[in-house]
């Protein structure tokens, strides 16, 4: 590595003394000198650091697989108990984080942390000053346009033509100018277009020993986060299936064409829940979404996630033929998990392709709070996604708010302090319900239309008024027909959901809409 470091700054030498054994005047030196300033720096700051970083990834490569000699059974212990795996002080600092962070990962079996978390181009991309580095070959260009005004300027500007003796003179001189003006932009587009060409170079062989480096460490040391979680969830849907396997089957079951059971038994329940079981790990899960809209526009403001089940027989189920079931035997929370991974996932995808993301609003059940540290998770998704909390609202019934108040005060509290707006769903419109605002930690109320009577456009006035009063925003949403919508008018509400503007629809659907 020591050798290939000489032989480019030799090529570099190289280059400039011979730029600079062809200078025609002081001017031009100055100018290659400036030149030749900004090449040290380039080379010292990004491209030689490059190719020790590269040479890093080599060696870190080479540890673990001699790690793999020595123990191929738990080769993250022999990795990391390799002092100084990369042999280079920034990686090894972050790897050290990484280590410590994964060790109490699994001393509380968590999923562990990818160390492209720790390591990845971003790191790179700060430690070898690649934003300022990429700035250089443009500079060098600039200082040659430059060298040529002067040349120009300093040969326009002798001109006179008092005697032939001055004509004369002023011709050397304007000849020299235009000579400089040359010599600088030339010397500046080789010098621009030499740094170029290896800057780039070394940034590609050290992002290629970065990516060797990552193949071999997710192969034999610590999975990627993807492979992970594709293994735990492989891991719990074998061992749903085994013990459900253990249980008598009734023979003949099957869904109704409605999604729903045809008969309620224990038996069809465990049946259901195989078939559940199996299609959560062949990928059938998904979720639709269901527009929200400011009412006096009818444009989009956000999009509520519905689960939906893509059977591979019956179609797409809405989730009260599998729902119930999944709350019966705990298992809600796991495909509310994998729900919600799924939406993060999809808001990162539109944040990528330079799409408008619209919030898009989740439901958190009671048994998810009770069984999940759902701020935690949370939490995590944030930073596994990097998407801002503004682009999720998170759903709690209002039922589950009057069950067991304080706890889910406090865990809403917390998830709105992480930047995450909180929405009381399904309210039914109890005006004594209404005073339970005041101390509630939520941003906004759904009024869930199917509690209101027909004629109820004076009640609607009421319930939003007394919401404005109290500070709190008051949405509506299951709207099916043009009463509704007026009555909403009248009470001056702004944001409203329902199969009167739009009915849940796929990502596709939805995404098709927004464009």
């Amino acid at each position: 590595m020591k050798k290939f470091i000489i032989l480019l700054a030799v090529v570099y030498l190289t280059a400039v003394g011979l730029l600079f054994s062809m200078a025609p005047g002081i001017l031009s030196m100055l100018i290659l000198g400036a030149m030749t300033l900004l090449l040290v720096f380039g080379f010292i700051g990004g491209i030689m650091p490059s190719i020790l970083y590269a040479d890093a990834f080599r060696r870190s490569r080479k540890s673990i697989e001699e790690a793999m000699d020595v123990q191929s059974t738990e080769a993250w212990l022999a990795v990391f108990q390799i002092e100084n795996l990369f042999g280079q002080k920034d990686l090894d600092a972050a790897f050290d984080d990484y280590k410590s962070i994964v060790q109490q990962q699994k001393e509380s079996n968590d999923m562990l942390s990818d160390v492209e978390e720790y390591i990845n181009e971003d790191f790179l991309s700060l430690r070898t000053w690649r934003g300022l580095i990429q700035q250089i070959p443009g500079s060098l260009t600039g200082l040659g346009i430059l060298g040529t005004f002067i040349g120009l300027i300093t040969g326009i500007g002798s001109i006179g033509f008092s005697t032939v003796d001055a004509a004369l003179e002023s011709i050397s001189t304007l000849l020299a100018g235009i000579e400089t003006a040359f010599y600088t932009s030339i010397a500046g587009v080789i010098l621009s277009i030499l740094f170029n060409i290896i800057n780039y170079m070394i940034w590609n062989i050290m992002l290629r020993e970065y990516e060797m480096f990552l193949d071999s460490y997710h192969k034999y040391v610590i999975p990627s986060s993807e492979e992970q979680a594709k293994r735990r969830l492989n891991t719990n849907v074998k061992e749903i299936i085994q013990r459900l396997d253990r249980i008598p089957k009734k023979s003949g079951f099957t869904l109704s064409r409605s999604g729903e059971l045809i008969m309620d038994t224990e038996e069809n329940d465990e049946a259901l829940m195989q078939q559940v079981v199996n299609g959560l790990f062949n990928g059938e899960f998904t979720f639709y979404l269901q527009p929200a809209v400011e009412l006096k526009t009818s444009r989009i403001v956000r999009a509520e996630a519905l689960v939906r089940w893509k059977h591979e027989v019956l179609g797409v189920l809405t989730p009260s033929a599998f729902l119930p079931v999944l709350e019966k035997n705990g298992y809600i929370t796991k495909l509310d998990a994998y729900t919600w991974d799924a939406i993060c996932k999809t808001i990162r995808s539109w944040i990528d392709a330079d799409q408008r993301p619209v919030p898009i609003s989740v439901n958190i059940s009671q048994m998810d709070i009770m069984a999940m540290d759902v701020v935690d998770f949370w939490g995590r998704m944030l930073r596994k996604y990097d998407i801002p909390p503004r682009f999720l609202e998170l759903e709690i019934e209002q039922r589950i708010f009057e069950k067991n108040y304080d706890m889910i005060c406090s865990t809403a509290g917390e998830l709105r302090r992480m930047g995450f707006k909180v929405i009381l769903d399904g309210f039914d419109g109890d005006y004594i319900s209404v005073n339970m605002f005041k101390g509630l930690e939520a941003d906004e109320v759904k009024l869930d239309l199917r509690y209101q009577p027909d004629n109820g456009k004076d009640s609607l006035g009421d319930l939003f008024g007394q919401a404005k009063k109290l500070g709190i925003e008051m949405s509506a949403e299951e709207i099916e027909n043009t009463e509704q919508l007026s009555g909403l008018a009248n009470a001056d509400c702004r944001v409203g959901q329902g199969t009167y503007f739009y009915e849940p629809m796929s990502i596709e659907e939805f995404e098709s809409i927004m464009e």
